[in-house]
């Protein structure tokens, strides 16, 4: 009976012992995020949309906890693991790859912006539209808009970009421009000598 129980154990561990040897490892790229959930967990936000959680070596999964970081890393996924956090799937993490990520060139469109001009109680301008949208000023805006409840209509560029934005507005607006109406020439008479 004891040898019985010794080569299931045996065969149990083996089995466990090679799946993990032989795990399908996988390279993941993403962006590491902190959640509040559960006192506080981390995951990686993967190019895809998938959420990942990272196990492995306390010397490897720490460094890589810095929110926004980019990242790719080998892993395997772990079988019937289970956390606290449940955010994502599971994976061991076995190296990180280093990778040069390149500048981008954000989006910047001009706009005619309408809206009405306001003013958060940390001091930074923006313009409220009447879809919902908030762009704030990079710069405070002109003296004759620096008023709350002004109304805005102007040609602007806007930094599309939410991340750009100090207070989690829809967008940046970079500069504003003056319409300038041009005057029309008077249309001459038909002379027919």
């Amino acid at each position: 009976m004891k040898s019985l129980i010794i080569a299931i154990l045996y065969f149990a561990s083996f089995s466990a012992l090679s799946h993990s040897l032989f795990a399908q490892e996988i390279t993941i790229s993403g962006t590491m995020h902190h959640s509040s959930l559960e006192g506080g967990c981390w995951y990686l936000q993967g190019d895809g949309g998938k959420r990942f959680e990272l196990v492995g070596d306390t010397g490897i999964v720490h460094p890589l906890r810095i929110e926004g970081q980019h990242i790719v890393i080998n892993a395997v996924p772990v079988k019937d693991g289970a956390s606290v956090c449940m955010i994502g799937e599971i994976v061991r993490v076995l190296q990180r790859i280093d990778t040069v990520r390149y500048a981008i060139d954000l989006p910047v469109a001009p706009v005619t912006l309408v809206g009405i001009v306001h003013r958060t109680k940390t001091g930074v301008w923006y313009v409220k539209t009447s879809h919902g949208r908030s762009y704030e000023f990079q710069k405070p805006p002109a003296k004759r808009y620096r008023r709350i409840g002004a109304k805005f209509d102007q040609q602007v560029r806007i930094l599309l970009d939410k991340k750009s934005t100090k207070t989690g507005k829809d967008g940046v607006i970079l500069s504003e421009t003056e319409h300038s109406v041009k005057p029309r020439a008077l249309q001459k008479k038909y002379d027919a000598r």
